[in-house]
């Protein structure tokens, strides 16, 4: 619903300044340049609230290269903007990692910060990791782990510029409910889950999106929820 009241509020501003920039009170601009202009404002505001650094930039960048000629910078557009905005955003990922001060493994604080928890962090052996809540992060790279909880009830993933594959088909969540908490930048996400599991899409994305593919008619028994933020990263759901 708010989103719906935030694109809401974006496209009536764009009409109206479409119908008053034809009227001759404001400098005109194409009908593309106004839809674009409003996409970046709303995927930057967007992206402020949720601190996602790409979804700020990039948007920014886009702005500089509609609106160069006014600005006076055509000589650094598209290319040297573009590539500003990329290196500002590894940068900026690399010195602030939110996952590092959002969630406190040793502190023992479930992931709403409202009471203490008991069980067992994660641990991992190789590629396979298990335990009620797990951690996994990949910075440039790939990462693969097979989640073999016999109680899984939170993980969470931080990844930036990485490939990423996580099975959870051989996960038992005996409580019927788990949260995955993505903080994804500009990286290929790969979810593996079992055909009986439930996807609920709760992520903030910035030019990102989820997918799903291979989902066949059975009971569904168990939900997994998707929170957090994706920004510039493909996200597919395959069950298997």
């Amino acid at each position: 619903m708010k989103k719906n009241y935030f694109w809401g509020l974006f496209l009536v501003l764009a009409a109206v300044y479409l119908i008053i920039s034809r009227l001759g009170y404001l400098p005109a601009v194409g009908v593309f340049t106004v839809f674009a202009t409003i996409v970046c404002i709303a995927a930057f505001v967007h992206s402020l609230l949720h601190l996602s650094f790409g979804g700020m930039l990039f948007p920014l960048a886009f702005i500089s290269i509609l609106y160069d000629e006014q600005l006076g910078i055509t000589a650094i557009t598209p290319w040297t903007v573009l590539v500003a905005a990329l290196l500002g955003t590894i940068g900026l990922n690399l010195i602030f990692s939110r996952t590092k001060w959002k969630y406190k493994w040793k502190k023992n604080w479930d992931h709403h910060g409202k009471h203490k928890i008991e069980g067992n962090d994660h641990f991992e052996n190789g590629e396979n990791i298990e335990g009620e809540y797990v951690y996994m992060k990949s910075s440039f790279g790939s990462l693969l782990r097979y989640v073999t909880s016999d109680n899984l009830r939170y993980a969470e993933l931080e990844a930036n510029f990485s490939g990423v594959k996580i099975y959870f088909d051989n996960a038992k969540v005996p409580s019927g409910n788990a949260t995955l908490n993505l903080d994804v930048n500009f990286s290929g996400i790969e979810l593996f889950v079992p055909e009986n599991w439930k996807i609920i899409n709760h992520l903030g994305s910035s030019f990102g999106g989820v997918s799903e593919k291979g989902k066949t008619p059975s009971g569904e028994t168990v939900t997994l929820t998707l929170e957090g933020e994706n920004s510039f990263c493909g996200i597919t759901v395959y069950y298997v």
